[in-house]
């Protein structure tokens, strides 16, 4: 005999294998002629390697 506890563990169960419909867009779409190129998401690492080089350019070019 199934508890009310049993079916509430078979439904979550159920619940983590369902694909979620609401997709993110992606971060970065570029189509250009036959190329198209998707990003979904960007690194962290390359956020900060952009930041770090504008820093640094900015420096450089101020105290010039």
């Amino acid at each position: 005999m199934k508890t009310k506890r049993d079916a509430a563990q078979i439904e979550d169960a159920n619940m983590s294998h369902r694909v979620d419909s609401h997709t993110a867009p992606p971060a970065v779409e570029l189509r250009c002629g036959g190329l198209h190129l998707t990003v979904q998401r960007v690194p962290v690492w390359l956020i900060s390697l952009i930041t770090t080089a504008a820093g640094a350019g900015a420096a450089w070019w101020t105290s010039r």
